[in-house]
């Protein structure tokens, strides 16, 4: 329920090897593991990059989160732009 917990799940998808394969096999069952509101629950598991970036998600960790998502870098600047 707070852009630190938002931004520390994505940060250890990024980085931690197992913590992004827990994430692809079930991202539903990867996000139980964090305290995180309906609203960013609901943008993590519907990668919806423009309200994750609104609900607090820093862009040096959003991005390469997008990258893993094989996201193209105009793509994710039109989202956060929105």
């Amino acid at each position: 329920m707070s852009a630190y917990t938002l931004n520390k799940m994505l940060r250890e998808i990024n980085r931690d090897p197992g913590s992004r394969e827990r994430y692809f096999e079930n991202a539903e069952a990867y996000a139980a593991d964090y305290e995180l509101s309906a609203e960013e629950r609901s943008a993590f598991l519907s990668r919806d990059i423009g309200a994750l970036y609104r609900l607090g998600a820093h862009g040096l960790i959003l991005r390469p989160f997008t990258l893993l998502q094989q996201m193209p870098e105009p793509e994710y600047l039109r989202l956060i732009r929105e």
